[in-house]
Protein backbone atom coordinates (compact mmCIF):
# COMPACT_ATOMS: atom_id res chain seq x y z
CA UNK A 1 0.00 0.00 0.00
CA UNK A 2 1.17 3.62 -0.62
CA UNK A 3 0.91 5.74 2.11
CA UNK A 4 1.70 8.67 0.16
CA UNK A 5 -1.72 8.06 -1.64
CA UNK A 6 -3.83 7.77 1.82
CA UNK A 7 -1.91 10.85 3.06
CA UNK A 8 -3.21 12.48 -0.50
CA UNK A 9 -6.75 11.35 0.17
CA UNK A 10 -6.51 12.56 4.01
CA UNK A 11 -4.94 16.46 2.83
CA UNK A 12 -7.72 16.70 0.52
CA UNK A 13 -10.45 15.63 3.24
CA UNK A 14 -8.96 18.10 5.71
CA UNK A 15 -8.44 21.15 2.66
CA UNK A 16 -12.98 20.53 2.55
CA UNK A 17 -12.89 20.91 5.78
CA UNK A 18 -10.92 24.53 6.15
CA UNK A 19 -12.72 25.56 3.44
CA UNK A 20 -15.59 25.19 4.93
CA UNK A 21 -14.95 26.85 7.80
CA UNK A 22 -11.94 29.24 7.02
CA UNK A 23 -11.34 31.25 10.30
CA UNK A 24 -11.39 27.73 13.21
CA UNK A 25 -8.36 25.90 12.03
CA UNK A 26 -5.31 27.52 10.56
CA UNK A 27 -3.22 24.13 9.69
CA UNK A 28 -4.14 20.64 8.89
CA UNK A 29 -2.29 19.87 12.41
CA UNK A 30 -4.74 22.08 13.87
CA UNK A 31 -7.97 20.24 12.11
CA UNK A 32 -5.89 16.69 13.45
CA UNK A 33 -5.64 18.22 16.82
CA UNK A 34 -9.38 18.87 16.98
CA UNK A 35 -10.10 15.39 15.79
CA UNK A 36 -8.36 13.41 17.89
CA UNK A 37 -9.86 15.39 20.86
CA UNK A 38 -13.65 14.69 19.81
CA UNK A 39 -12.99 10.76 18.33
CA UNK A 40 -14.03 9.48 21.58
CA UNK A 41 -17.52 10.81 20.84
CA UNK A 42 -17.86 8.36 18.27
CA UNK A 43 -17.88 4.62 18.22
CA UNK A 44 -17.47 2.47 14.92
CA UNK A 45 -19.96 -0.36 14.85
CA UNK A 46 -21.40 -3.15 12.45
CA UNK A 47 -24.75 -2.97 14.93
CA UNK A 48 -26.20 0.07 15.88
CA UNK A 49 -28.64 0.44 19.23
CA UNK A 50 -30.77 3.66 17.96
CA UNK A 51 -32.33 1.55 14.73
CA UNK A 52 -34.57 0.01 17.73
CA UNK A 53 -35.49 3.62 19.35
CA UNK A 54 -34.08 7.03 19.12
CA UNK A 55 -33.23 7.39 22.38
CA UNK A 56 -31.64 4.27 22.99
CA UNK A 57 -27.92 4.99 24.60
CA UNK A 58 -26.73 1.34 24.60
CA UNK A 59 -23.46 0.75 22.95
CA UNK A 60 -23.20 -0.97 19.67
CA UNK A 61 -20.77 -3.85 18.48
CA UNK A 62 -18.09 -4.45 15.85
CA UNK A 63 -18.08 -7.86 14.47
CA UNK A 64 -15.95 -8.57 11.54
CA UNK A 65 -13.84 -11.52 10.61
CA UNK A 66 -16.32 -13.98 11.33
CA UNK A 67 -17.56 -16.70 8.81
CA UNK A 68 -21.13 -17.88 8.05
CA UNK A 69 -22.06 -20.63 5.44
CA UNK A 70 -25.51 -21.15 6.59
CA UNK A 71 -27.63 -18.29 7.46
CA UNK A 72 -27.50 -14.80 5.86
CA UNK A 73 -25.99 -12.37 8.70
CA UNK A 74 -23.28 -9.94 8.93
CA UNK A 75 -20.78 -12.89 8.82
CA UNK A 76 -21.77 -13.45 5.58
CA UNK A 77 -19.92 -9.86 4.42
CA UNK A 78 -16.49 -10.41 3.82
CA UNK A 79 -16.27 -6.54 3.74
CA UNK A 80 -18.89 -5.40 5.74
CA UNK A 81 -19.33 -1.38 5.87
CA UNK A 82 -18.47 -0.03 8.89
CA UNK A 83 -21.59 1.97 10.61
CA UNK A 84 -20.65 5.05 12.85
CA UNK A 85 -22.82 5.76 15.98
CA UNK A 86 -22.63 8.95 18.46
CA UNK A 87 -22.65 12.61 18.45
CA UNK A 88 -23.41 13.52 14.81
CA UNK A 89 -21.20 16.81 15.14
CA UNK A 90 -18.45 14.24 15.24
CA UNK A 91 -19.20 12.22 12.14
CA UNK A 92 -16.26 14.32 9.97
CA UNK A 93 -14.06 12.63 12.46
CA UNK A 94 -15.76 9.27 11.16
CA UNK A 95 -15.56 10.19 7.90
CA UNK A 96 -11.67 10.76 8.10
CA UNK A 97 -11.54 7.29 9.73
CA UNK A 98 -13.03 5.55 6.82
CA UNK A 99 -10.88 7.11 4.03
CA UNK A 100 -9.66 4.43 2.43
CA UNK A 101 -6.68 4.01 -0.82
CA UNK A 102 -5.17 0.80 -2.11
CA UNK A 103 -7.72 -1.10 -0.23
CA UNK A 104 -6.38 0.18 2.96
CA UNK A 105 -8.79 2.58 5.23
CA UNK A 106 -7.30 4.60 8.24
CA UNK A 107 -8.95 3.01 10.74
CA UNK A 108 -7.03 -0.46 9.88
CA UNK A 109 -3.70 1.36 10.07
CA UNK A 110 -4.74 3.22 13.48
CA UNK A 111 -6.00 -0.37 15.03
CA UNK A 112 -2.31 -1.28 14.05
CA UNK A 113 -0.77 1.40 15.75
CA UNK A 114 0.83 2.53 11.55
CA UNK A 115 0.85 6.53 11.99
CA UNK A 116 2.61 6.77 8.38
CA UNK A 117 -0.40 7.98 6.55
CA UNK A 118 -0.45 11.06 9.75
CA UNK A 119 3.06 11.39 9.17
CA UNK A 120 3.05 14.20 6.47
CA UNK A 121 1.18 16.77 8.98
CA UNK A 122 3.47 16.47 11.75
CA UNK A 123 7.49 15.89 12.64
CA UNK A 124 6.36 16.32 16.10
CA UNK A 125 6.21 12.35 17.53
CA UNK A 126 4.31 13.40 20.39
CA UNK A 127 1.30 15.00 18.31
CA UNK A 128 1.34 12.03 16.02
CA UNK A 129 1.18 9.48 19.09
CA UNK A 130 -1.53 12.08 20.82
CA UNK A 131 -3.77 11.58 17.15
CA UNK A 132 -3.14 8.20 16.93
CA UNK A 133 -4.38 7.46 20.94
CA UNK A 134 -7.44 10.09 20.43
CA UNK A 135 -8.45 8.78 16.95
CA UNK A 136 -8.24 5.07 18.35
CA UNK A 137 -10.53 5.75 21.53
CA UNK A 138 -13.75 5.98 18.07
CA UNK A 139 -12.78 2.18 18.43
CA UNK A 140 -12.65 1.31 21.94
CA UNK A 141 -16.13 1.88 22.47
CA UNK A 142 -16.32 2.11 26.16
CA UNK A 143 -17.93 -0.32 28.89
CA UNK A 144 -20.56 -2.91 27.77
CA UNK A 145 -24.32 -1.32 28.40
CA UNK A 146 -27.71 -1.45 27.06
CA UNK A 147 -30.65 1.07 27.56
CA UNK A 148 -34.02 0.09 29.04
CA UNK A 149 -35.11 1.69 25.45
CA UNK A 150 -33.17 -1.29 24.13
CA UNK A 151 -34.35 -4.76 23.52
CA UNK A 152 -33.35 -7.00 26.15
CA UNK A 153 -33.95 -10.37 27.04
CA UNK A 154 -33.18 -12.13 30.40
CA UNK A 155 -31.99 -15.96 29.32
CA UNK A 156 -31.92 -17.99 32.54
CA UNK A 157 -28.44 -20.02 32.90
CA UNK A 158 -28.13 -22.03 36.02
CA UNK A 159 -29.22 -19.32 39.01
CA UNK A 160 -29.42 -16.62 37.45
CA UNK A 161 -29.78 -14.80 33.97
CA UNK A 162 -27.95 -13.73 31.13
CA UNK A 163 -28.81 -10.32 29.47
CA UNK A 164 -29.59 -10.46 25.42
CA UNK A 165 -29.57 -7.34 23.94
CA UNK A 166 -30.36 -7.74 20.33
CA UNK A 167 -28.64 -4.98 17.78
CA UNK A 168 -29.97 -3.99 14.88
CA UNK A 169 -27.22 -5.46 12.07
CA UNK A 170 -26.40 -1.64 10.38
CA UNK A 171 -23.53 -3.23 8.31
CA UNK A 172 -26.19 -5.87 6.75
CA UNK A 173 -29.09 -3.35 6.35
CA UNK A 174 -26.50 -1.04 4.10
CA UNK A 175 -25.48 -3.68 1.99
CA UNK A 176 -28.93 -5.28 1.36
CA UNK A 177 -30.07 -1.73 0.72
CA UNK A 178 -27.00 -1.14 -1.84
CA UNK A 179 -27.74 -4.43 -3.60
CA UNK A 180 -31.20 -4.28 -4.33
CA UNK A 181 -31.02 -0.34 -4.98
CA UNK A 182 -28.11 -1.06 -7.96
CA UNK A 183 -30.39 -3.83 -9.18
CA UNK A 184 -33.43 -1.19 -9.41
CA UNK A 185 -31.93 2.22 -10.27
CA UNK A 186 -28.20 0.87 -11.81
CA UNK A 187 -27.28 1.72 -15.55
CA UNK A 188 -27.77 -1.99 -16.67
CA UNK A 189 -31.22 -2.35 -14.66
CA UNK A 190 -32.87 0.70 -16.66
CA UNK A 191 -31.03 -0.50 -19.60
CA UNK A 192 -32.96 -4.13 -19.00
CA UNK A 193 -36.15 -2.57 -18.18
CA UNK A 194 -36.01 -0.39 -21.73
CA UNK A 195 -35.02 -3.45 -23.52
CA UNK A 196 -38.06 -5.17 -21.89
CA UNK A 197 -40.44 -2.11 -22.36
CA UNK A 198 -39.39 -2.31 -26.20
CA UNK A 199 -39.57 -5.92 -26.30
CA UNK A 200 -35.57 -5.81 -27.66
CA UNK A 201 -33.61 -9.01 -27.20
CA UNK A 202 -30.97 -8.31 -24.11
CA UNK A 203 -28.68 -10.64 -22.42
CA UNK A 204 -28.89 -8.63 -19.08
CA UNK A 205 -31.09 -9.48 -16.18
CA UNK A 206 -34.54 -7.97 -14.74
CA UNK A 207 -34.78 -8.58 -11.11
CA UNK A 208 -37.92 -7.20 -9.56
CA UNK A 209 -38.53 -7.95 -5.65
CA UNK A 210 -42.53 -8.57 -5.22
CA UNK A 211 -43.85 -6.23 -2.22
CA UNK A 212 -40.50 -4.90 -1.56
CA UNK A 213 -41.46 -2.49 1.77
CA UNK A 214 -39.46 0.95 3.13
CA UNK A 215 -38.91 1.66 6.45
CA UNK A 216 -37.65 4.55 7.91
CA UNK A 217 -35.30 5.43 10.51
CA UNK A 218 -34.45 9.20 12.64
CA UNK A 219 -37.12 11.21 10.94
CA UNK A 220 -36.08 14.10 9.77
CA UNK A 221 -32.74 13.80 11.39
CA UNK A 222 -31.42 10.54 10.13
CA UNK A 223 -27.92 11.25 11.35
CA UNK A 224 -28.62 11.04 14.92
CA UNK A 225 -28.79 6.99 14.15
CA UNK A 226 -26.05 6.26 12.49
CA UNK A 227 -23.63 7.27 9.61
CA UNK A 228 -24.97 4.54 6.87
CA UNK A 229 -28.57 5.56 8.53
CA UNK A 230 -27.60 8.85 7.06
CA UNK A 231 -26.04 8.18 4.02
CA UNK A 232 -29.55 5.91 3.13
CA UNK A 233 -31.85 8.88 4.02
CA UNK A 234 -33.03 6.89 6.82
CA UNK A 235 -34.34 4.09 4.56
CA UNK A 236 -34.10 0.70 4.62
CA UNK A 237 -35.95 -2.38 2.58
CA UNK A 238 -37.99 -5.00 4.00
CA UNK A 239 -37.92 -8.22 2.09
CA UNK A 240 -41.68 -9.97 1.80
CA UNK A 241 -41.69 -12.71 3.92
CA UNK A 242 -45.38 -13.51 3.12
CA UNK A 243 -45.90 -17.16 2.51
CA UNK A 244 -47.05 -18.29 -1.25
CA UNK A 245 -49.84 -18.09 -1.95
CA UNK A 246 -50.71 -22.03 -3.90
CA UNK A 247 -54.00 -22.19 -6.32
CA UNK A 248 -54.99 -25.49 -6.65
CA UNK A 249 -56.33 -26.13 -10.56
CA UNK A 250 -59.52 -26.98 -10.81
CA UNK A 251 -59.88 -30.86 -11.61
CA UNK A 252 -63.00 -32.77 -12.44
CA UNK A 253 -64.41 -35.15 -9.96
CA UNK A 254 -63.94 -38.87 -10.73
CA UNK A 255 -67.29 -39.90 -9.80
CA UNK A 256 -70.52 -38.72 -8.12
CA UNK A 257 -69.59 -39.98 -4.95
CA UNK A 258 -66.06 -37.89 -5.66
CA UNK A 259 -67.86 -35.09 -5.87
CA UNK A 260 -69.69 -35.12 -2.49
CA UNK A 261 -66.55 -35.67 -1.16
CA UNK A 262 -64.86 -32.65 -2.39
CA UNK A 263 -67.92 -30.51 -1.48
CA UNK A 264 -67.94 -31.86 2.15
CA UNK A 265 -63.85 -31.32 2.31
CA UNK A 266 -64.83 -27.13 1.47
CA UNK A 267 -67.84 -26.92 3.48
CA UNK A 268 -66.52 -28.94 6.67
CA UNK A 269 -66.44 -26.18 8.69
CA UNK A 270 -70.04 -25.08 8.05
CA UNK A 271 -71.05 -28.66 8.37
CA UNK A 272 -69.48 -28.70 12.05
CA UNK A 273 -71.04 -25.44 12.92
CA UNK A 274 -74.63 -26.55 12.10
CA UNK A 275 -74.04 -30.07 13.80
CA UNK A 276 -72.78 -28.28 16.98
CA UNK A 277 -75.72 -25.90 17.26
CA UNK A 278 -78.35 -28.33 16.23
CA UNK A 279 -77.03 -30.60 19.12
CA UNK A 280 -77.38 -27.39 21.47
CA UNK A 281 -80.60 -26.63 21.07
CA UNK A 282 -81.99 -30.26 21.25
CA UNK A 283 -83.98 -29.32 24.51
CA UNK A 284 -84.62 -25.60 23.81
CA UNK A 285 -88.13 -24.77 21.62
CA UNK A 286 -88.15 -24.22 18.36
CA UNK A 287 -88.30 -20.47 18.70
CA UNK A 288 -88.07 -18.03 15.78
CA UNK A 289 -84.34 -17.24 16.52
CA UNK A 290 -83.37 -20.99 16.19
CA UNK A 291 -85.09 -21.17 12.83
CA UNK A 292 -83.08 -18.02 11.56
CA UNK A 293 -79.61 -19.51 12.86
CA UNK A 294 -80.60 -23.04 11.31
CA UNK A 295 -81.98 -21.50 7.68
CA UNK A 296 -78.62 -18.99 8.11
CA UNK A 297 -76.19 -22.29 7.90
CA UNK A 298 -77.94 -24.58 5.46
CA UNK A 299 -77.97 -21.54 3.10
CA UNK A 300 -74.31 -21.26 3.49
CA UNK A 301 -74.14 -24.74 2.80
CA UNK A 302 -76.38 -24.38 -0.23
CA UNK A 303 -74.06 -21.30 -1.50
CA UNK A 304 -70.98 -23.68 -0.93
CA UNK A 305 -72.56 -26.29 -3.33
CA UNK A 306 -73.59 -23.75 -5.78
CA UNK A 307 -70.74 -22.28 -5.68
CA UNK A 308 -68.50 -25.19 -6.21
CA UNK A 309 -71.17 -26.81 -8.96
CA UNK A 310 -70.48 -23.21 -11.55
CA UNK A 311 -66.54 -23.86 -10.71
CA UNK A 312 -66.88 -27.15 -12.15
CA UNK A 313 -69.26 -25.56 -15.76
CA UNK A 314 -66.58 -23.86 -16.17
CA UNK A 315 -64.30 -26.95 -17.22
CA UNK A 316 -64.56 -27.94 -21.24
CA UNK A 317 -67.61 -29.52 -21.72
CA UNK A 318 -68.58 -33.10 -22.01
CA UNK A 319 -66.08 -34.27 -18.94
CA UNK A 320 -68.75 -35.75 -16.71
CA UNK A 321 -69.27 -38.21 -20.20
CA UNK A 322 -66.05 -39.16 -19.71
CA UNK A 323 -65.95 -40.53 -16.39
CA UNK A 324 -65.18 -44.26 -15.23
CA UNK A 325 -68.20 -43.50 -12.98
CA UNK A 326 -70.86 -41.82 -15.02
CA UNK A 327 -72.77 -39.26 -12.91
CA UNK A 328 -76.79 -39.16 -13.31
CA UNK A 329 -78.49 -37.12 -15.97
CA UNK A 330 -79.43 -34.96 -13.58
CA UNK A 331 -76.18 -34.07 -12.38
CA UNK A 332 -74.63 -33.76 -16.19
CA UNK A 333 -77.34 -31.49 -17.05
CA UNK A 334 -76.36 -29.04 -13.74
CA UNK A 335 -72.68 -29.61 -13.94
CA UNK A 336 -71.44 -29.98 -17.29
CA UNK A 337 -74.38 -29.13 -20.14
CA UNK A 338 -74.16 -29.65 -23.52
CA UNK A 339 -75.79 -27.87 -26.31
CA UNK A 340 -78.30 -26.01 -24.07
CA UNK A 341 -79.01 -28.51 -21.93
CA UNK A 342 -81.16 -26.95 -19.45
CA UNK A 343 -82.14 -28.51 -15.79
CA UNK A 344 -85.77 -29.86 -15.56
CA UNK A 345 -87.97 -29.41 -12.21
CA UNK A 346 -87.76 -33.40 -11.62
CA UNK A 347 -83.80 -33.13 -12.10
CA UNK A 348 -83.44 -30.11 -9.83
CA UNK A 349 -85.63 -32.00 -7.10
CA UNK A 350 -83.18 -35.35 -7.46
CA UNK A 351 -79.98 -33.00 -7.03
CA UNK A 352 -81.95 -31.25 -3.83
CA UNK A 353 -82.68 -34.84 -2.61
CA UNK A 354 -79.67 -36.32 -2.57
CA UNK A 355 -77.94 -33.05 -0.94
CA UNK A 356 -80.80 -33.30 1.78
CA UNK A 357 -79.77 -37.14 2.55
CA UNK A 358 -75.97 -36.55 2.46
CA UNK A 359 -76.66 -33.69 4.96
CA UNK A 360 -78.86 -35.85 7.22
CA UNK A 361 -76.07 -38.68 7.21
CA UNK A 362 -73.52 -36.45 8.51
CA UNK A 363 -76.02 -34.44 11.35
CA UNK A 364 -77.09 -38.02 12.31
CA UNK A 365 -73.48 -39.44 13.57
CA UNK A 366 -74.43 -36.76 16.34
CA UNK A 367 -77.77 -35.88 16.57
CA UNK A 368 -80.16 -39.11 15.80
CA UNK A 369 -83.33 -37.14 15.85
CA UNK A 370 -82.99 -35.78 12.68
CA UNK A 371 -85.13 -37.86 10.03
CA UNK A 372 -87.67 -37.41 6.91
CA UNK A 373 -88.99 -34.00 8.40
CA UNK A 374 -85.17 -32.60 7.82
CA UNK A 375 -84.63 -34.02 5.05
CA UNK A 376 -87.60 -32.46 3.14
CA UNK A 377 -86.69 -29.28 4.16
CA UNK A 378 -83.47 -29.49 2.81
CA UNK A 379 -84.25 -31.06 -0.56
CA UNK A 380 -87.39 -28.10 -1.08
CA UNK A 381 -84.65 -25.32 0.01
CA UNK A 382 -82.06 -26.50 -2.47
CA UNK A 383 -84.59 -27.58 -5.27
CA UNK A 384 -86.12 -23.70 -5.00
CA UNK A 385 -81.88 -22.62 -5.33
CA UNK A 386 -81.65 -24.91 -8.60
CA UNK A 387 -84.61 -23.34 -10.24
CA UNK A 388 -83.75 -20.05 -9.23
CA UNK A 389 -80.19 -20.05 -10.73
CA UNK A 390 -82.08 -22.07 -14.14
CA UNK A 391 -83.97 -19.02 -14.33
CA UNK A 392 -80.99 -16.64 -14.27
CA UNK A 393 -79.03 -18.69 -16.73
CA UNK A 394 -81.64 -18.99 -19.09
CA UNK A 395 -82.29 -15.02 -18.88
CA UNK A 396 -78.31 -14.51 -19.05
CA UNK A 397 -78.18 -17.22 -22.52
Amino acid sequence: MSETSLSSVIDDYISARQEAKPDKWLTKGEWLDDAARRAKQISLVTHAPKFTHGDARGIGARVEGLTGEEYLSTASLTAPVIDVIGNAAALDVANLLLLEADGKRLVDLIQDGDTSSLVAFTKDKVQLEAWCDGLSQALVGGTLTTHTLAKQTYFPVDRGYHLLSPLFASSLCHALYQRIDQSRFGDEAKAAREARRKNEFSDLTVMDFPHLAEQHFGGTKPQNVSLLNSKRYGRAYLLSCQPPAWQDRLTAPESQEHFWIRYEYRAVTTLGELSRFLKSVVQADNNAAIKQRRAGLVDDLMGALLHYGAELRTLPAGWSRAMTEPMSEAFCRWLDPIDGQTLSDEEANQIALEFGRRLNRRLQKRLAHIGDAELHVWRRQLARQLRLLQQDLEEWA
